[in-house]
């Protein structure tokens, strides 16, 4: 019987690697950042947070905020043609 990976993460060892530098506690600032709704962001997933990370597929996209839920943002991508909502947190956005 063989054990196979099939979470969410899978087969992403290096899109979540970070450099030696860069390795450690997540910046205050990059975690509490804030947006409005229409500003045009990157998705950037941040691996030292794993709450609410997107899918691997995301990862580089760009889109819209559309909205704020709670804490995380709603975020509208095209993907395969066809507009996708994210729900993320500050910390995997970036600012376009």
């Amino acid at each position: 019987m063989s054990i196979t990976g099939n979470g969410l993460h899978k087969r992403s060892r290096n899109k979540l690697r970070l450099s030696a530098k860069e390795r450690g506690t997540i910046d205050m600032k990059k975690a509490l950042q804030s947006f409005s709704e229409g500003d045009k962001v990157m998705i950037q997933p941040d691996p030292r947070t794993q709450r609410n990370i997107p899918h691997r597929s995301f990862f580089g996209s760009n889109g819209i905020v559309v909205k704020k839920k709670g804490k995380a943002y709603t975020v509208e991508v095209l993907f395969g043609g066809k507009p996708k909502r994210v729900d993320l947190l500050p910390v995997h956005i970036k600012r376009v």
